[in-house]
């Protein structure tokens, strides 16, 4: 039996951050990509009438990139931490 029920839960409430920042931060950058092609890209410079719909797009897109790979990454993240505390527990981590 796992000794460290906590240090799991601790484990997967840190992945939950993680994998919140990391969606937040794909989607943030996308948007911001967009609102930088519109206004310092000659060739898309004047192209709409208004900035908003284009970046909103470009935050929904990138909201759905950043889910795929961030569950991706969690789970490859939370498969290696529960490895090492399984080792731990086994005690087969000490030489």
């Amino acid at each position: 039996m796992l000794k460290s029920p906590l240090l799991y839960a601790a484990a997967n409430a840190i992945g939950f951050i993680f994998n919140v920042l990391g969606v937040l931060f794909i989607m943030s950058g996308n948007a911001l990509f967009v609102y930088a092609m519109l206004h310092y890209v000659p060739a898309f410079k004047g192209l709409t009438m208004n900035w908003i719909p284009p970046v909103a797009v470009g935050g929904i897109q990138g909201f759905v990139i950043g889910v795929m790979f961030m569950s991706v990454y969690s789970f490859a993240s939370d498969t290696l931490i529960q490895a090492y505390l399984v080792d731990e527990d086994m005690g087969r981590g000490e030489g």
